[in-house]
């Protein structure tokens, strides 16, 4: 692939053009036409944790991730370990050649269309209520295909974090893992989980947990959903919807579970305001 192939232009191949004009795409080509300090993108320890990682290798090799650190500036990946093969089968040399060009083509495209159009967005909303020099105390995970070395396409989780960000709060840099989840994932939904780290304890804090689907008509609740959805609406417990419906009580709590996955909502009175503003109620 040529050298001098942009993000965007890689994704015009990819995607429809997005009615949305804040996608991940979007933002890679604004950032390339802006001046960055070069002190923005100087990181220290970096080499260390790298050959931490290269000499735990050969004990480690079938369940070690792999590290990259992409610089969002350049489209480029600084550092992308050797791990890259065992992982996706094929070389680290072929990621830092081609950046993300190289990458963007090997996603599925309906996870690109939703990473692009919606996870992304709902980052850089999220990065923008935190303070600049705080975005690396954030972990950002979310499942994603990939078509391996051997052009079969598979099941990865990544999870990275923003370790270098301008003074708007712009991501810079990107640290990040890349972990085969191929015998765990079923594809589809697309999930996205936000996690503060404590610098000083260590402790994980998850603050978000979005559902994305692949297909519009995945995310339409089914007639028993929107049957529960009515005695929710009641003010009925679990317990009482399954005696009206003559159905078990974990079987209504499942279908509350989906209806919550559908509608990222976290409880049962958010649930029901979603449900007013669709009208479905």
């Amino acid at each position: 692939m040529p050298k001098s192939i942009s993000p965007k232009q890689v994704a015009s191949n990819l995607l429809m053009p997005s009615k949305n004009s804040i996608t991940w795409v979007n933002y890679l080509d604004d950032l390339s036409n802006k001046e960055i300090v070069p002190k923005q993108l100087q990181i220290e320890g970096i080499d260390k944790f790298i050959n931490l990682q290269q000499s735990a290798f050969n004990i480690l090799s079938h369940s070690i991730p792999f590290i990259y650190l992409l610089d969002y500036t350049t489209g480029k990946y600084l550092v992308v370990s050797n791990q890259c093969q065992a992982v996706v089968n094929f070389s680290n040399k072929k990621m830092l050649d081609g950046g993300i060009p190289f990458v963007m083509e090997r996603y599925h495209p309906a996870d690109m269309k939703v990473f692009n159009e919606q996870i992304f967005k709902d980052r850089l909303s999220i990065l923008k209520t935190i303070p600049a020099e705080q975005h690396k105390n954030y972990i950002f995970s979310f499942n994603i295909r990939i078509k391996n070395g051997k052009g079969e396409y598979i099941s990865l989780l990544q999870r990275n974090s923003f370790i270098e960000s301008d003074d708007n709060g712009n991501p810079l840099l990107s640290l990040g893992v890349l972990t085969n989840i191929d015998q765990f994932n079923d594809k589809s939904p697309v999930i996205q989980l936000v996690e503060k780290v404590d610098p000083t304890s260590g402790d994980v804090e998850v603050l978000l947990k979005n559902t994305y689907y692949l297909h519009e008509e995945d995310k339409v609740f089914s007639k028993r959903e929107k049957e529960i959805l009515l005695w929710l609406g009641e003010g009925l417990t679990s317990k009482e919807i399954a005696d009206k419906l003559f159905i078990s009580e974990h079987t209504v709590i499942n279908h509350k579970r989906s209806m919550h996955n559908k509608s990222n909502t976290q409880n049962s009175a958010a649930l029901i305001s979603f449900a007013f503003k669709q009208h479905l109620l």
